[in-house]
């Protein structure tokens, strides 16, 4: 009997032991994770708080997903910064409640990008800027400070999903989208399944059939499918290739200690999930008809105050909302001076804002998914998927959205005209609707230099002066 006692005793100790070295390899495979990913923002905290973030509290996150991968960045010798972004979700963690509100941000949308001085899509702040400038661009969007960023790229994605051991998915159609390589196709067929990586990131970044708002569902939907599986038994004892795989695909400005105090949180409580995509409207940018996809100015609003609520800060006056504030002068590609920026003040305030208002949106994540099928928001056209000898040649073309950069050596060879996004040159026009010829001069993404800003009359404009 004593035998028996004795054996069972070193094969405990023997399973602690071996439990207490595992424990400590992820302690350590954790930090160096951690560590090597860590890469903080040139700014310690947000303009719009008082008192730094910490976790232990309510905070965002903002998501950003990149389409870098190692043959587009050797290729046209970019770094990770030099890319757009394909997604933004800004996440809200709601310690009070145990509860994450996620806002997709679709990438077109028009935001004002500080390293531009203009309004542009959304997407392109971290081109500009990295990091920094995307958290910027999302604040002045939603006035709402961003205490943290992370940010993955498409590698990281199928190296995730794989790790886990793949997730389980519900894929809206088919699909034949191209690899991450962009060396090879991935089919799908409609239907729940199991999505391996490199299937999970066709899912993500087709945007033939529904556009980049169907798109924007998915990466929410994906999001939660993956925490979901981390959290689960079978996710949780590959906690050690999650680590790794963050390490090597990841930036983030967490410290390590904060990390850790997120994961225990996370793992020892149930939390849910609520998401939203932002509401908004088609913009064709008045003079060279580029797309550009207009916030909802209500939307924007509610989303400001439930989001303020959860951060426990006062909650938003409409226009302290950049986008409200400029209204009828928000027109892409055009300076603004500071005046318009930080003073300027419409009349009225805005019908939505008015005491004993209730708003459709409720708190703003009180909404319906968007359907392709019956929107009438019609995207951006032209999306079919190219050959691979066509994405080649479009890497090299200012309207490829993961050109990184190539806007900026287009140059301008004239200054009344500029290149826009979607590739065309075109004449500038300014608020009052007339031509810039011999009128004074614009800046460039080149950096040519212009008058300013010019206000005018926007009585041709529709839905209070916005061109839709």
């Amino acid at each position: 009997m004593k035998k028996i006692i004795w054996t069972i005793v070193i094969v405990l100790l023997l399973i602690l032991i071996g439990v207490g070295i595992y424990i400590l390899s992820l302690y350590n495979t954790f930090d160096q994770g951690v560590t090597s990913s860590y890469e903080p923002t040139d700014r310690e905290r947000s303009d719009l708080r008082e008192e730094d973030a910490t976790v232990d509290e309510s905070f965002t996150v903002l998501i950003l997903g990149t389409d870098e991968n190692d043959s587009r960045a050797e290729k046209e010798n970019l770094d990770s910064n030099d890319f757009r972004t394909d997604s933004m979700i800004l996440a809200t963690f709601d310690k009070n409640n145990d509860d994450v509100k996620l806002v997709n941000i679709p990438r077109d949308t028009l935001a004002y990008i500080e390293p531009e001085g203009y309004f542009d899509k959304i997407n392109h702040a971290h081109m500009y800027g990295g990091p920094s400038a995307s958290m910027d661009a999302v604040e002045k969007l939603l006035n709402v400070p961003v205490d943290y960023y992370a940010r993955i790229n498409m590698a990281g994605v199928v190296d995730i999903v794989d790790s886990v051991g793949g997730v389980e998915f519900d894929v809206p159609f088919d699909m034949n989208e191209p690899n991450q390589h962009d060396n090879g196709r991935i089919e799908l067929e409609a239907g729940e399944q199991e999505l391996n990586g490199e299937e999970a990131l066709a899912v993500v970044r087709s945007r033939r059939v529904d556009s980049d708002l169907g798109r924007g569902n998915r990466q929410m939907e994906l999001v939660e499918a993956v925490l979901s599986k981390v959290k689960s038994s079978g996710g949780l004892t590959k906690i050690d290739d999650l680590i790794k795989v963050v390490a090597d695909n990841t930036k983030h400005n967490f410290k390590t200690k904060d990390i850790r105090e997120l994961a225990s949180y996370y793992a020892f409580n149930d939390i849910s999930f609520e998401s939203t995509q932002l509401h908004g409207t088609d913009y064709w940018a008045q003079g060279n008809g580029g797309y550009f996809y207009r916030a909802d100015d209500e939307h924007l609003f509610v989303l400001s105050n439930t989001i303020s609520s959860i951060l426990e800060l006062d909650p938003s006056e409409p226009y302290d909302l950049l986008q409200l504030r400029i209204g009828d002068y928000l027109i892409p590609y055009e300076y603004m001076d500071d005046y318009m920026l930080t003073e300027h003040r419409p009349e009225t305030i805005p019908y939505f804002a008015e005491e004993g208002y209730e708003s459709p949106y409720g708190n703003g994540f009180d909404t319906e998914e968007f359907d392709y099928e019956e929107s009438e928001i019609e995207g951006e056209g032209d999306l079919e998927d190219t050959t691979d000898e066509e994405t080649e040649q479009n890497s090299k073309n200012p309207q490829n959205e993961n050109g990184g950069g190539q806007e900026q050596q287009n140059g301008n060879n004239n200054q009344d005209e500029q290149y826009h996004d979607d590739g065309t040159q075109t004449e500038e026009y300014y608020d009052d609707g007339t031509n810039n010829q011999n009128q004074g001069q614009q800046y460039f993404d080149d950096g040519t230099q212009t008058d300013e800003y010019y206000e005018g009359n926007t009585s041709n404009s529709q839905n209070n002066g916005y061109y839709y």
